[in-house]
């Protein structure tokens, strides 16, 4: 750093023979801002306590910001005060990072690299919940733990949003997922489903939700998507999406939505390779970007940035997450977004492997990013860490827009991490699943009805279906699940058989023979459309003259290359929360009255 001008030392003591302090100083923070009424000039001072001296450490003069080399310059809050005292150089750089745990409670590799990084968040998997009782207690030693080290509470962060994309223990309550709240046609579930989410995440010490997912699924084959989007119809998901975040900030959680600038258009998933959308930002526009234009109109605290070429708007080959042409061109600039900006996950392969996790940390931030998800291995978290320290020390990533940055989150976390008056009997509650259920069988869609009512299954049904496999890092640990022939045939009687996940020509001819003596056919398929041996069961069963029932338990398109002769229904979810859906509705207790969100 240059030695401070001796113009700026003049200034600097001409100024201060006029200051006027400012009443709303608190007392509690080390930041003092003075006032200059007659220069226009603003002078910030740290104020040390323990000694009772006031060093001036930089002047702001007409917008022009003149460093005062002391050191160690400490990270002024512009904007924002500290949420206790001014942070150290480490502790704001812990404040971009966000790191995962590795199991249910405090490991001592993790109290290390908060103590050693000051790592300021925490985001939630699975391996990290047991029940609702250990959950609140691990959150309550991240906070202490994090605030202790860092001088800010931790956001703490966790993938709720429903259906498909749940992680909390089955003593929550299991919501249903976007797409099957689109295909009610009522945004106040949107916002219904978000309040209850929030309430159960307040209980439980989680202050924010990486919910919902504002992507358009454009793409029928895209394979981490998919049942995520409200609709394929731009101004469905910004309807219903808005409607759930302004639910989730109502019960004050923070809401990120996600992938900006869209993920539907891919058939591949970023968790293992690279996508490109070749779109320019014209077609964006009208479709892509719709869902976010109307986010930010409403007031969306932060959004998450997608791991995907467009070279469309970006010439340079990263993806959205480095690229600063789309965080802070288009997103911050053209688009009007002064909230949070959260990346994807920096171990997933789409960067891992292609850019390295650390590389794609600083160039996520000089991007304009705030906060970075390292989620699974602790060595990266601190090169992470390291990395994007030495870039701002080095001035690759610029110290002014860090400490923006920071006084951004700081304000974040003000604003959202306050008490709950929720409890732990929020979390599962009965009126919450009754609630659940009422949604899930409002979801249900006809996909194809051979006549005008649906036949009887009769006292040999036969169940079929595979196992819900992994389709995708995103999804949960669907392999807990009850299959769905064994559920079926446990409530309604007759004969399961759990089937392949892309069944052979010979499996499917040895299958055709379990049919003697079965009064009717019932098949569950999970994304048939992709694994098509399903589709083929399905529609051999269909050949045998029995009636044939086919519910599709993820995306809805596998109906759509089913025989004519086949009654079928869009269910959007492999969970007992759809079976149950699905038995009223095969026993003619109800309805189907979902209207499909997405078009063939």
């Amino acid at each position: 750093m240059s030695e401070f001008p001796p113009i700026a030392i003049t200034i600097s003591l001409l100024v201060s023979m006029v200051f006027s302090v400012d009443s709303s100083i608190s007392f509690g923070y080390r930041y003092a801002q003075y006032t200059s009424n007659a220069t226009n000039c603003n002078i910030f001072l740290s104020i040390d306590k323990n000694v009772g001296t006031v060093v001036p450490f930089f002047i702001q003069l007409f917008g022009i910001v003149v460093f005062v080399p002391d050191g160690s310059r400490h990270v002024a809050d512009q904007g924002a005060p500290c949420m206790h005292n001014e942070p150290t150089f480490e502790q704001s750089v812990g404040q971009h990072l966000v790191t995962g745990l590795q199991g249910v409670s405090l490991d001592e590799q993790f109290i290390e690299l908060v103590r050693n990084h000051k790592i300021g968040n925490v985001i939630l998997f699975s391996r990290n919940i047991v029940d609702k009782y250990q959950l609140k207690a691990l959150c309550a030693d991240i906070h202490e733990l994090i605030e202790r080290e860092t001088g800010f509470p931790p956001l703490i962060s966790i993938d709720e949003e429903g259906g498909m994309v749940s992680r909390l223990g089955p003593d929550a309550t299991h919501l249903p997922g976007a797409m099957a709240i689109g295909a009610t046609a009522d945004q106040g579930n949107a916002y219904t489903i978000g309040r209850i989410s929030a309430s159960e995440l307040r209980a439980l010490g989680i202050q924010c939700n990486l919910a919902p997912s504002l992507d358009v699924n454009s793409n029928r084959m895209n394979p981490v998507i998919g049942v995520r989007a409200y609709s394929d119809n731009p101004e469905t998901v910004a309807s219903f999406g808005t409607a759930m975040v302004r639910g989730l900030t109502d019960g004050n959680v923070l809401s990120v939505v996600k992938h900006f600038p869209g993920h539907g258009d891919t058939d591949v998933d970023s968790h293992t390779g690279l996508p490109v959308i070749g779109k320019s930002k014209e077609e964006l526009l009208v479709c892509e970007l719709v869902p976010f234009k109307a986010a930010i109109e409403a007031g969306v605290p932060a959004i998450m940035t997608s791991h995907i070429l467009f070279p469309g708007i970006e010439s340079e080959p990263v993806p959205a997450t480095m690229s600063r042409i789309i965080v802070t061109d288009l997103l911050r600039a053209e688009l009007s977004f002064d909230g949070l900006v959260f990346s994807d996950c920096l171990e997933m392969g789409a960067i891992k492997d292609h850019y390295g996790t650390s590389r794609a940390a600083v160039e996520a931030i000089r991007a304009g990013v705030d906060l970075v998800f390292v989620s699974h291995t602790y060595a990266l978290v601190a090169e992470a860490a390291a990395a994007v320290a030495e870039s701002i020390r080095n001035g690759y990533i610029d110290s002014d827009e860090h400490a923006v940055s920071v006084g951004r989150i700081a304000e974040a976390k003000k604003r959202f991490d306050v008490p709950s008056e929720e409890t732990l009997d929020t979390v599962g509650s009965e009126e919450h699943r009754t609630i659940a259920k009422a949604i899930m069988a409002r979801s249900v869609c006809i996909g194809n009805m051979p006549t005008q009512t649906l036949p009887d299954i009769g006292d040999q049904p036969l169940f079929l279906g595979c196992r819900p496999f992994h389709t995708t890092p995103a999804s949960n640990g669907e392999s807990e699940t009850t299959p769905f022939p064994e559920w079926m045939a446990s409530q309604l009687g007759g004969k399961a058989l759990v089937t392949p996940d892309d069944p052979t020509n010979e499996e499917i001819i040895a299958l055709m023979e379990e049919t003697r003596g079965a009064t009717c056919i019932v098949i569950g398929t999970y994304n048939g459309h992709i694994r098509q041996g399903q589709l083929a069961l399905a529609n051999a069963m269909a050949g045998t003259g029995l009636p044939t029932i086919v519910c599709a338990l993820r995306n809805p398109y596998d109906l759509v290359y089913l025989a004519e002769n086949i009654f079928s229904f869009a269910v959007f979810e492999y969970s007992t929360l759809a079976f149950e859906a699905i038995r009223c509705i095969l026993t003619q207790e109800r309805s189907a009255t979902g209207v499909l969100p997405i078009h063939w």
